[in-house]
């Protein structure tokens, strides 16, 4: 059984995503942002919820890292299948 980690530096999250085409990036909707995803062979993924210039970082890191646990959790559901 393999040890879950608990905290995801965003360097980290960002090399797991990117490595696996996934690209988080703000888009200017007025004056405020939203956090849109793009995968490889997919329509981006334009959330609904919009931010202020001041939580643009926060939005970007928390999604990054959300993504990257999703990638390992759905790695790992992988090789438990298969192994």
């Amino acid at each position: 059984m393999a040890v879950r980690e608990l905290h995801i530096d965003i360097n980290k999250a960002m090399s797991i995503c990117i490595r696996n085409g996934v690209k988080v990036s703000a888009v200017p909707v007025g004056k405020l942002f939203a956090v849109e995803v793009e995968k490889e062979n997919s329509e981006p993924k334009r959330y609904d919820a919009l931010v202020s210039s001041k939580g643009v970082a926060a939005a970007v890191r928390k999604t990054y890292i959300a993504w990257s646990k999703a990638i390992l959790k759905e790695q790992e559901n992988g090789n438990s299948t298969n192994g």
